[in-house]
């Protein structure tokens, strides 16, 4: 991880991961803050948000808590951080995932299936949705994280299935993953049965959604 003199730690490929109050200009300090967004995910998934305070997240991760404060000024920007490099994450491995996908209904459930896998799986998906914020209250704008997703997707149906670029088509797009986030929030709060149900009419919803756009 590298990161500006803007105080934001960036991925890779240079985006802005999340902000934090002082930027981490070695690797060794870098990695710290990665253990404090880890300790802060187990803190919150075991003890619950309210539970989860500064001073037992900088224990777990076995720190000071002035080194928690160094970077994070309370526990709500830790969980922005915590939700921004869920987003890294998820981008990264649907990006991985979906290189080897031939078909673009193919790829509208695999990017629907690792969006359920990771909020079942992944403790920093957990602890967001433990935290009872909620997604829009996390997002430095309105529909950011949607937004980015809608148009990595629409790039990707372009340039790898030939879909017709446009305002309506993007517009579908981002229809498309809000309704798809829905159905896997959806599903996952329901029995094993029921779930596969609703999977089953949800998914054929959302390649008709796009149908018109593809060849």
């Amino acid at each position: 991880m590298v990161t500006t003199s803007t105080g934001e730690a960036q991925g890779a490929g240079g985006e802005a991961a999340y902000p934090l109050r002082r930027t981490p200009t070695q690797d060794r300090a870098s990695r710290q803050v990665e253990r404090i967004l880890d300790a802060a995910c187990a803190e919150v998934v075991e003890r619950g948000y309210d539970a989860a305070s500064t001073s037992s997240i900088a224990k777990r991760a076995e720190i000071a808590v002035g080194s928690v404060y160094r970077y994070f000024p309370d526990k709500r920007t830790l969980v922005q951080a915590i939700e921004r490099r869920n987003q890294r994450r998820y981008t990264e491995t649907v990006r991985e995932r979906l290189a080897v996908v031939e078909d673009w209904r193919q790829a509208v459930d695999v990017t629907l299936d690792t969006f359920r896998e990771m909020h079942r799986t992944d403790p920093g998906f957990h602890a967001v949705v433990l935290s009872g914020l909620g997604d829009p209250e996390l997002e430095a704008t309105p529909g950011e994280f949607d937004d980015q997703h809608a148009g990595e997707f629409a790039e990707l149906l372009s340039l790898r299935f030939g879909a017709r670029d446009s305002r309506e088509f993007r517009m579908t797009v981002t229809l498309t993953i809000a309704m798809g986030e829905a159905l896997a929030h959806l599903a996952d709060r329901l029995p094993a049965e029921d779930a596969e149900y609703v999977l089953s009419r949800g998914r054929p919803t959302l390649h008709r959604l796009l149908e018109p756009h593809l060849p």
